[in-house]
């Protein structure tokens, strides 16, 4: 692929998470208020809207409001900022490779336009599991970042390692 086309790719399939993300949060905070809970699939999936201090599974919500803000919007947007000059130098990035990138970038992005509006909260809402064996509370951007990295680990498994072409090369 091409920089314009990983570029593109990455830049659509990013905007379609971010679309979904933001289009799920105004409607579950339209539809449910705060403390309701909703259970579907009898009981495997409950709707229930939170906001949420801290990052995956509430870590770092007990930090001072700087160190958060430092390390959950400036720490992610620098993270976000180095997978966009990934996707945009190496042109040995295949199709999934930069799928996942964009995954990771429209999850991490909606997530910090949350972080933007809601004083330094994101919205979630979906937890899953079955009886006491339960997720923690998230949201579609969640999805979107750990689709994104199981697809990085996938390709970088399926990647075969390459070897250096001239063996006199290598030095011990």
């Amino acid at each position: 692929m091409t920089t314009k086309q990983r570029f593109t790719t990455a830049l659509v399939c990013a905007l379609a998470w971010i679309v979904i993300d933001q289009f799920t949060k105004a409607l579950f905070k339209q539809i449910l208020s705060p403390g309701e809970v909703v259970s579907l699939f009898a009981g495997s999936l409950l709707v229930l809207p939170t906001y949420n201090d801290g990052a995956f599974l509430s870590l770092g919500a007990h930090m001072s409001g700087a160190m958060r803000a430092a390390i959950l919007v400036f720490g992610v947007l620098a993270i976000l900022i180095g997978l966009v000059g990934w996707l945009l130098r190496s042109s040995r990035l295949g199709r999934v490779d930069v799928m996942a990138i964009a995954c990771i970038l429209g999850g991490g992005l909606s997530n910090l336009v949350d972080r933007c509006v809601y004083d330094g909260r994101v919205f979630d809402f979906l937890n899953v599991g079955i009886g006491r064996l339960r997720t923690g509370i998230f949201n579609v951007a969640d999805i979107g970042i750990m689709l994104g990295v199981a697809l990085l680990l996938l390709s970088s498994v399926k990647r075969k390692p390459t070897l250096p072409r001239d063996r006199n090369s290598l030095r011990i």
